[in-house]
């Protein structure tokens, strides 16, 4: 019974939650949704179907959002989703996912949320070193949980779980999808850039380019925070929110395993 894991990560949060539970599920094949989410024709053939990735503004990222709307899931019957955050919990984007899927006539079956150090530092700064390790940990126990439900067709979300709706955070996400393209105004390069080209080369929708040798973004921002947190002299910020506050990205993602994500 084959699997298919699509995945966003900004940072690697989530693409190294989708390794560890994809090496654990048998004939599971891993697809990053910046790679196919502007294909002409987007299907799934495998049984069992799951989403990792992180929430934004307590709900699902644009692409996540666009690509949910767009696939055809007609011979998939067990979906799931792993949703990353830091700390900021609530069912909206599960409730998301279930609203899509009853439009293609499915159901989410199981959904899950996985705590990883925060790399949103326009709003906060890092976790410590110590604080990380102890996400990572436990992750990798709850990875264990969560494959046991998956691969028992489990569903963990209970009769009345969608009965509850939390309008507030959905009017709060829509207004960020909706506005999200042009929140990359406020990016801008010091003149400490060295024109490595590495944020250009980690944005998973193409959205940065170097002019004379500077980046300059496209106005179509996901506000993954990769170009920021990669930039290996720390000279992106974001206005003057970022001036002060540390950098982060999964420890064991790379810059390839981004533009991997994208190629």
């Amino acid at each position: 019974m084959k699997t298919t894991i699509y995945y966003f990560t900004g940072t690697g949060n989530s693409l190294k939650i989708a390794k560890n539970l994809s090496e654990k599920l048998e004939e599971c094949e891993l697809v990053p949704i910046a790679k196919v989410w502007e294909d002409f024709h987007l299907a799934s053939s495998s049984e069992k179907v799951g989403f990792i990735f992180p929430l934004y503004y307590a709900g699902l990222p644009k692409i996540v959002y666009d690509f949910l709307s767009k696939i055809e899931l007609a011979k998939s019957n067990y979906f799931f989703a792993v949703i990353t955050n830091a700390g900021d919990i609530n069912n909206t984007p599960l409730q998301q996912i279930e609203t899509i899927l009853n439009t293609k006539s499915k159901t989410l079956s199981a959904g899950f949320f996985i705590l990883m150090p925060n790399n949103y530092i326009i709003g906060y700064d890092i976790h410590s070193e110590a604080r990380q390790k102890e996400f990572f940990e436990e992750a990798n126990k709850k990875i264990d949980n969560i494959h046991k439900t998956i691969e028992k067709n489990e569903n963990n979300l209970g009769n009345d779980f969608f009965e509850k709706r939390r309008i507030k955070s959905e009017k709060f996400n829509k207004s960020f999808r909706d506005s999200v393209y042009e929140s990359d105004k406020s990016f801008y390069a010091k003149d400490s850039c060295t024109s490595c080209g590495i944020c250009v080369n980690v944005c998973p929708v193409n959205n940065i380019v170097l002019v004379e040798d500077i980046p300059q973004w496209q106005h179509k921002c996901q506000q993954c925070l990769a170009c920021i947190n990669f930039c290996p002299e720390k000279c992106i910020q974001f206005g003057d929110k970022t001036l002060k506050t540390q950098r982060y990205h999964h420890p064991e993602i790379t810059v390839k395993d981004l533009i991997n994500q994208k190629n």
